[in-house]
């Protein structure tokens, strides 16, 4: 999971969260 893996946070974290966050909304809008 990406909670639990330091590299990819470390990587692209404002992408991960943005995706994240776009397909939280999209669902539920």
């Amino acid at each position: 999971g990406f909670a639990g893996d330091d590299a990819p946070r470390a990587v692209f974290p404002p992408l991960s969260v943005a995706l994240a966050t776009m397909g939280i909304m999209i669902g539920m809008g």
